[in-house]
């Protein structure tokens, strides 16, 4: 039988492009990617990433850039394809080559842009929007990643009127999740439900079921809280039950999941969940089982290994923790989850290096700071501030996914208030802190002191208020590297000793160990004093005696 007659490249070439306009990648592929042509292999090279063959993109796309150094648009799709593999500092090279040979091409700013947010860069991400724009005016998408970047940056009030300026040109479930979460971080919140439950209703999703779960249940909408979650769709059930279990009813937990799932489940994060809901209830066993389950669809998933690391915990068997973690702290030495539960094995099992990761005497320390200018004493300046941070308290019950009990917090980074008092507050902290980071040394063979430069800068500040018995559940800081209590306002009764109330405990997990470990460390609250330690380091405080408050301004910092 005679073979079909074999295309010349020129033919091969208008073939391939036709095929590849088309969208039929496959026939793009198999015409294009044996051409000595820089836009043939470009467009193979693409083709080959559209049919999910990353080494064969990488391949031709080095052969296109071999013979087309220069060419903006195969620099631009060779960024784009290092941005989709995830590695951004590719990316970034390739997306200033192509705005270096073209630079008003809107795609490889757009593709600058997020590689910025990829690395929550996100002033950077606000500045390469603005270039974008700058070439594109009207671009929505280029004006939804700046809205984005603008709020995530602290911008609040900049990034809710370009969401609203969007959200009047088009409806899009996407730009109302993003305008509710605005009007929530700006204390709107009956401006926030309206479009948040838009948001939600023509798309649901992880994060507009948590946000608008989360709304209801700060402002004591109890019903509506119910409704949202027993309607949640079959895609986000696992996230609806985990949202009661941070209610903290574990048995209507453990009821949702058993007939969400009826045990017989490939959910990796069900039964992730399982182990959760075990491990409130305090059932070591049937913790240890669940997340053997989910190691056994999923073995190299964190959230199954950090339960299953807890339940060896729960069992007595520090051994099995500390085997578990090995690979997991080689992987990520200053993971802080890690070496929080590093910290509670190594305790557990005796070992002499214990005292590295639960050194309190060394790496907890209580400073005072110094009144602000205009301030004649330190108890005058607090009180100034404890009306401040009242005025952001503006909801009734705490977040869910937070460790106050009893309390409120506040919604937005302290960080973006443009107010003098917390403007003095943030300049106050840096003596104390700077002393902390001198007198914790620099020693390289530890996790804490090896990243300590000398410098800081902060990753977040908020504000907790707790009334009556509030107090806070055990947890540590698993984004930050130094954490902190700072006291506002501290109600009477907390100096005695015995009751400890309101006190600050170092050492002590979430979960029942055995044996039990009880805090290395108690501190007493004082106001204008800051307690800093390892963000690592599980830390708790007694319930509070009284009915007065007890209001802290904490803060997260990383290496500067």
């Amino acid at each position: 039988m005679a073979q079909p007659p074999r295309l010349t490249p020129a033919n091969a070439l208008r073939a391939g492009a036709a095929a590849f306009q088309a969208k039929q990648y496959d026939e793009a592929h198999q015409l294009l990617a044996g051409l000595s042509h820089p836009q043939a292999l470009n467009m193979a090279a693409v083709s080959a990433q559209k049919l999910g063959n990353g080494d064969g993109a990488a391949a031709l796309f080095a052969k296109a850039s071999r013979l087309a150094p220069t060419d903006a648009d195969i620099a631009n799709n060779r960024g784009h394809f290092e941005l989709e593999r995830g590695d951004t500092a590719a990316a970034e090279r390739w997306f200033r080559a192509a705005l270096s040979a073209r630079p008003n091409l809107v795609a490889a700013g757009i593709g600058l842009a997020k590689v910025q947010a990829a690395r929550n860069a996100w002033g950077q991400a606000a500045d390469a929007w603005r270039n974008v724009l700058a070439s594109a005016p009207t671009s929505r998408a280029a004006r939804y990643g700046l809205g984005t970047a603008l709020l995530e940056s602290g911008q609040v009030e900049a990034a809710a009127d370009l969401f609203q300026d969007l959200l009047n040109e088009r409806d899009a479930p996407a730009v109302a999740y993003m305008l509710g979460r605005a009007c929530l971080e700006l204390n709107a919140f009956e401006r926030a439900e309206p479009h948040l439950i838009a948001a939600h209703s023509a798309a649901p999703s992880i994060h507009s079921l948590r946000t608008l779960a989360n709304l209801y249940w700060m402002q004591g909408e109890t019903s509506a809280f119910d409704r949202l979650v027993e309607q949640a769709p079959p895609a986000l059930r696992t996230l609806a039950i985990r949202l009661v279990l941070e209610t903290g009813d574990t048995a209507r937990a453990q009821m949702a999941w058993d007939k969400a799932f009826r045990g017989d489940t490939h959910e990796t994060d069900a039964w992730t969940l399982a182990a959760l809901i075990a491990r409130e209830a305090g059932d070591s066993a049937r913790a240890a089982a669940a997340a053997d389950k989910a190691l056994s669809l999923a073995p190299a998933d964190q959230a199954a290994m950090d339960a299953r690391i807890v339940a060896d915990l729960m069992l007595g068997d520090p051994d099995a923790a500390l085997a578990r973690l090995r690979p997991l702290r080689s992987a990520d030495p200053q993971a802080q989850l890690w070496l929080a539960h590093e910290s509670v094995a190594r305790r557990m099992a005796g070992h002499a290096t214990v005292s590295g990761l639960c050194d309190t005497d060394r790496y907890v320390r209580a400073y005072t700071i110094a009144p602000p200018e205009g301030f004649g004493s330190l108890d005058g300046f607090n009180r100034a501030l404890a009306d401040v941070m009242r005025d952001l308290h503006n909801f009734t019950v705490r977040p869910l996914d937070q460790s106050l009990r009893g309390g409120t917090q506040t919604t937005r980074n302290l960080l973006d208030y443009d107010h003098p008092l917390i403007k003095a507050y943030i300049a106050a902290l840096d003596a104390p802190i700077r002393q902390y980071l001198t007198d914790i040394g620099r020693a390289p063979d530890h996790p804490m002191t090896a990243r300590n430069t000398g410098d800081y800068r902060f990753k977040g500040m908020w504000s907790v208020r707790l009334t009556g018995a509030g107090y806070h559940e055990a947890h540590m800081h698993p984004e930050g590297w130094i954490s902190s209590a700072y006291y506002v306002a501290v109600p009477g009764g907390t100096a005695e000793p015995e009751e400890k109330a309101g006190w600050i405990g170092f050492g002590k997990p979430p979960y029942a160990t055995r044996p039990d470990l009880d805090a290395l460390k108690w501190v007493a609250p004082k106001v204008g004093m800051v307690v800093l330690f390892p963000s690592y380091m599980w830390h708790g405080t007694r319930p509070i005696s009284d009915t007065a408050e007890r209001m802290t301004a904490p803060f997260d910092l990383l290496p500067g």
